[in-house]
């Protein structure tokens, strides 16, 4: 597990960050620097806000984070909440959610028809047949270890997107957005691209370009969010290694 360097500020995650910060993984630190935006809405285009803030802060063989929610903003691929319209499996699977404090997970029912709709009402309801066996025996996530990656990596349908619903990236799309980004900024040369989806439990890293630190020493540079959560205005992270 990383540890925060003993001089970083302690901050609250919904309200500030710090913009620069190390942490040490096994034998290696990483420096991570926090990049505020302004408010991002759909239309901006990711490449020219990118452009915009990143040239001062990025060097060779550093690796830029992008927050997944961001990109999926940014590149049209979210849905309106309003064309899923939640039907009586939908309703019901929601009454049964236990999310975890700080998220609203599959309680929100327009982001469990979605799953329903995507998935499959048979994997939805296998996933429930298995949470309801293994909750009582002290079992937690059997949900969405049957509902698979959908289910568990749905965002939004909250403060500030309440309006909004942002599905994971599929893995080639993904990869092929970064190694886009990494061509077409033309921000230096050696400097990796990557997506990922962080939150205060942990997160993942959905996919690197050619030049970006690999995805399992980014996901543990990482690991403890640095990025912080909904209203920071920080959606973007560089990571290097410290010598």
């Amino acid at each position: 597990m990383p540890a925060r360097a003993a001089s970083d500020r302690a901050t609250d995650r919904d309200t500030d960050v710090d913009t620069s910060s190390t942490v040490r993984v096994g034998p290696r630190t990483y420096e991570r620097v926090v990049v505020r935006t302004r408010w991002l809405r759909p239309g901006d285009r990711l490449e020219e806000v990118l452009r915009t803030h990143l040239p001062a802060t990025v060097h060779t063989g550093d690796t830029v984070a992008i927050s997944e929610k961001v990109v999926v903003l940014l590149t049209g691929r979210f849905v309106p909440v309003e064309r899923v319209r939640p039907g009586r499996l939908a309703r019901f699977l929601v009454s049964q959610v236990r999310p975890r404090q700080g998220s609203r997970g599959l309680s929100v029912p327009a982001k469990m028809q979605y799953v329903l709709d995507r998935s499959g009402r048979a994997r939805v309801l296998a996933a429930a047949l298995a949470c309801a066996l293994t909750r009582p025996l002290g079992v937690h996530g059997a949900f969405y270890r049957v509902a698979g990656p959908l289910a568990r990596d749905l965002d939004g349908g909250r403060p500030p997107y309440e309006h909004l619903l942002f599905p994971p990236l599929e893995g080639e799309a993904a990869t092929a957005l970064c190694d886009d980004l990494e061509r077409e900024l033309g921000i230096g040369i050696g400097i990796g691209v990557a997506v990922v989806d962080l939150n205060d439990f942990g997160g993942t890293v959905r996919a690197t370009s050619r030049s970006a630190l690999p995805a399992t020493e980014l996901q543990e540079a990482l690991r403890d969010n640095p990025m912080g959560q909904r209203r920071t205005g920080t959606p973007v992270a560089v990571v290097r290694r410290v010598a």
